[in-house]
């Protein structure tokens, strides 16, 4: 029997040569008539051409508008909205994707789809882009939202005890606000690529059943877009699941005799591989661990290393997944709560319920020391259970591709230290400061890091502060502007404890000097005299000069570490406004703000 009478076959003969967007479009023009014929007088004639706009345009209809809001600090939140937004838009939904740095707040109370991705800077810290609305949503002012569905994807470090807290900052406050989750938070750690595309499937799910629902109510719930977003294009097919081998062409120790520090340059071979980076990007380098720690892994957990064990679908023995595979150098939050769970101990369950605590315990320490000092029995396959996979390590590249054709450099500093009585060392500087050497290769994959980038425009000065290995992007960005012919003045402050010992690549800083390419160069090196001397000292005693460069619009850099280094230059650069500018305190930290905010301050942290 026919439904309502209708001549199937005449009407798939009718429709069969038209495509899926083309059927789309037309269910949309033949809803409009429908409509039209039950419209009241002098509606008719419109509403179907008002439901059905052009085939080139898609049909559109009365779906709110999605909007995905990011908080980068490198670039990679910004990559996954990407990512999303070009998966919402084949399931018909108009996407803005916008970030947080350029959204107006007023905005947030007539948002119906919104999603977030935001990353975490530091110990819980949201990323300069992101602080203004992370402010608003917990100040008076903010909005109920009934009206709004979300979900959240939180982008972070697990070696960090506050991990991801921006995101989650933004998932509960959302809630609080009366917004409903369409989908739950996911969490993602560095390596984040496949459970971002976990948290990106479920949020395509999502919208598919809301989609679904607004229809069944009688809402029309498509809209095709022309517009689409822009994601990054390989470059190559090498990447992080398929990583190069990169051969080591060279190996040079920087610090000279007497130093404290163990600096190494060094130099990889790209040739042949199509991988291309720009001056600010990282080199991932996927290391192994050493012999030395994964023997004391296996005396403490008194494991036999030729122990077959299964690891991501497949077979090999303990100490190969132990040397090759698994996190030993260092201990998460997320790590310590499942060994207690194995363990029952109460000593830990402590340790993991106050915070200060669980940051004074984990700094130092690894994997030999939890299973030293809470001893428990443990299987090869449960102890893999509670350990993470050993992530690559991100270096900032030292190199501009345009100078050293098929070629890239890092500056590393190999870790050394004692603590808690035994000899601890970092996983991926000692890999390449000890254990490869010229001739031999390492994984490797590059990753845009595109909010440390040079200016657009070559005219544009830069301020570059980068104490210690912080100097590495530095040489990529002189080198490329040398290139280049760029004609933007470039001044560079760099640090270090000892001029004889510390200067890294003295001679090519001072051959740039001379040639014009360096404006200036400020020097600080700590222990060359009574008084320690730092960057932001430098900063300071040119202050004048400094405050003059900003008010020319040069973009300002920092590079180095977050933890200290960061903060106090930001100080200084406060210090600055307020003494050369005038400012109050409060209008000195709200201009220096809005340097991040508007992309004229950028760090590269860590």
């Amino acid at each position: 029997m026919e439904p309502l009478g209708l001549d199937i076959k005449t009407l798939n003969d009718l429709f069969v040569k038209y495509d899926d967007r083309q059927l789309l479009w037309l269910s949309g023009y033949l809803y409009g008539l429908s409509v039209g014929k039950n419209a009241p007088h002098g509606l008719s004639d419109n509403v179907g051409a008002g439901l059905a706009p052009t085939l080139s345009n898609g049909v559109a209809d009365r779906l709110p508008n999605v909007t995905i809001l990011y908080g980068s600090q490198t670039g990679n939140a910004k990559k996954a909205a990407q990512k999303t937004a070009e998966q919402l838009k084949s399931k018909g939904f108009e996407v803005n994707v916008v970030d947080m740095a350029e959204y107006p707040t007023k905005k947030l109370k007539d948002e119906k789809l919104l999603f977030v991705i935001v990353s975490t800077y530091g110990e819980g810290e949201p990323p300069a882009a992101a602080e203004e609305l992370h402010k608003f949503i917990f100040s008076t002012r903010a909005p109920k939202l009934p009206e709004l569905k979300f979900a959240v994807l939180a982008l972070g470090d697990s070696s960090y005890v506050e991990f991801c807290k921006t995101g989650l900052d933004f998932d509960t406050k959302l809630e609080i606000l009366g917004a409903k989750r369409l989908t739950n938070r996911i969490d993602c750690d560095v390596d984040w690529h496949d459970v971002a595309d976990e948290w990106i499937e479920a949020v395509v799910k999502s919208v598919d059943v809301y989609k679904n629902n607004q229809s069944s109510n009688g809402h029309a719930a498509i809209f095709i877009t022309n517009g689409a977003v822009k994601v990054e294009e390989k470059i190559s097919k090498y990447d992080r699941k398929n990583p190069f081998a990169a051969e080591i062409l060279e190996k040079i120790q920087l610090n000279g005799r007497g130093s404290a520090k163990e600096t190494w340059h060094v130099e990889f071979s790209l040739a042949d591989s199509g991988l291309i980076y720009q001056p600010g990007d990282a080199l991932h380098i996927i290391p192994k661990n050493s012999e030395r720690l994964v023997s004391e892994v296996l005396k403490a957990s008194k494991l036999d290393p030729t122990t077959t064990v299964e690891w991501e679908s497949s077979k090999s023995t303990l100490g190969e997944i132990l040397l090759n595979k698994i996190e030993l150098s260092v201990v998460t939050r997320d790590v310590l709560q499942k060994y207690q769970t194995l363990s029952n101990n109460e000593n830990l369950k402590t340790i993991l319920s106050d915070t200060k605590k669980l940051h004074e315990y984990i700094y130092g320490r690894d994997i030999v020391d939890v299973l030293n000092e809470f001893p428990t029995a443990l299987t090869a396959q449960t102890l893999l259970s509670v350990l993470k996979k050993l992530p690559s390590r991100a270096y900032s590249i030292a190199s501009s591709l345009v100078a050293h054709p098929d070629e890239v450099h890092l500056t590393v500093a190999a870790v050394h230290y004692e603590k808690y009585g035994r000899k601890k060392q970092g996983v991926a500087s000692t890999f390449l400061s000890d254990r490869v050497n010229i001739g031999e290769s390492v994984n490797v994959f590059l990753e845009n890091n595109e909010f440390f980038k040079l200016p657009k425009d070559n005219n544009t000065d830069i301020l570059m502060v980068g104490p210690g290995t912080g100097i590495a992007p530095f040489r990529a960005f002189v080198e490329e502007r040398a290139e280049m012919g760029a004609a933007g003045k470039n001044w560079l402050v760099f640090g270090n404890p000892n001029f004889t010992s510390d200067f890294l690549y003295q001679t090519e800083w001072q051959q740039y000097l001379k040639k014009g390419v360096l404006t200036r160069l400020d020097l600080a090196f700590s222990r060359d005299q009574a008084e320690k001397i730092y960057v932001q000292h430098r900063l300071l005693q040119k202050s004048k000069q400094v405050w003059e460069w900003i008010n020319n619009g040069t973009t300002l850099y920092v590079c180095g570490d977050k933890n200290k280094m960061a903060s106090d230059v930001e100080r200084s650069f406060i210090q600055i406004a307020q003494k050369e500018g005038g400012l109050t305190e409060e209008k000195a930290i709200e201009f220096i703000k809005n340097l991040k905010k508007t992309r004229k301050y950028l760090e590269d942290v860590y």
